[in-house]
């Protein structure tokens, strides 16, 4: 597997729309991934991703379920549309787990092996697995999925280590991350508690992972990855003006028909740490359409 970057934008549900996506590889993302789809939906013919393959050379589609025939399906559906097939092992919203997807199945190892060698046997993709430490501290099993993972074939493994519990609470074991790699000899994939540039070096540094995920840090600005890539290869980066982004987020949204409610969420994010940050929200809250968000916010 070769990327243009070793820094991945992670599958964040609300996020990672064709819009998000196209920026985060036009600045430096070596891959990124699709939201959190389910495999029914795709077996049914619902394909509600929008991967626009003219402008999207490295995506990831992110998949959940756990019924095989559906798994089948939807990958055979989407094989020619992405380059890497993600299984979402770490999801801990409480939605997800009503619905028997996401971390929960970190306590089925045995249902996991099988969903990921079905991945596998029907993919002319890269399968990847997406985990997390566990789901609750009473069973820490990252090492034993993982290696799952890899025996079934899976081509490398995102560990986000923290527990399924704790959410997004707390400080992550990157030293989880560490011990993952020293057992595995697929690529591991670091994730967690990334907010600058620095922090993903440091990660790499730290943990020896081969790559690097960023969520929510990429969420308020795609430009880190440029940002990680400069760093690591001039020893410093710059800024971007985030209202340019947020124009450059609006103009692909409005090309891709983003519904406007995210479009407006995306724009908050964006704008979260600039000056006057509370008052340019309830401008923007305000807003009904595209052309009305354009005018408050003087872009």
């Amino acid at each position: 597997m070769k990327f243009k970057s070793k820094y991945f934008a992670a599958p964040m549900v609300g996020v990672s729309d064709t819009a998000f996506r196209i920026m985060c590889s036009k600045y430096g993302s070596g891959l990124t991934f699709t939201e959190m789809t389910y495999a029914a939906a795709l077996y049914r013919g619902i394909d509600k991703v929008k991967i626009d393959r003219r402008q999207e050379k490295s995506v990831g589609l992110q998949l959940a379920g756990t019924k095989l025939n559906e798994i089948k399906s939807a990958i055979e559906f989407m094989q020619n549309k992405v380059d890497v097939f993600d299984y979402n092992l770490g999801c801990p919203v409480h939605k997800a787990q009503r619905q028997k997807v996401g971390a929960i199945l970190l306590e089925d190892p045995k249902l996991v092996e099988k969903i990921l060698s079905t991945m596998v046997e029907h993919s002319k993709k890269p399968v990847f697995a997406k985990i997390r430490s566990g789901y609750s501290d009473k069973n820490i099993n990252y090492i034993k999925i993982g290696k799952i993972a890899q025996d079934v074939g899976c081509a490398a493994v995102t560990l986000h280590p923290r527990t399924a519990s704790t959410k997004r609470s707390g400080i992550a074991r990157w030293d989880h991350i560490s011990k993952l790699k020293n057992k595995l000899d697929i690529p591991v994939i670091g994730n967690g508690d990334i907010q600058t540039p620095e922090d993903a070096s440091r990660m790499i540094s730290e943990t020896r992972c081969d790559y690097v995920m960023l969520g929510r840090a990429a969420a308020k600005n795609p430009y880190i990855f440029k940002q990680c890539v400069d760093l690591e290869k001039k020893g410093k980066y710059k800024f971007k003006n985030k209202s340019k982004l947020a124009m450059e987020y609006i103009t692909l949204a409005n090309k891709y028909d983003i519904p406007f409610k995210k479009v407006k969420e995306h724009i908050i994010y964006f704008l979260k740490d600039v000056d006057g940050g509370p008052k340019l929200r309830l401008k923007i809250n305000k807003t009904k359409d595209i052309n009305m968000l354009i005018q408050e916010l003087n872009l």
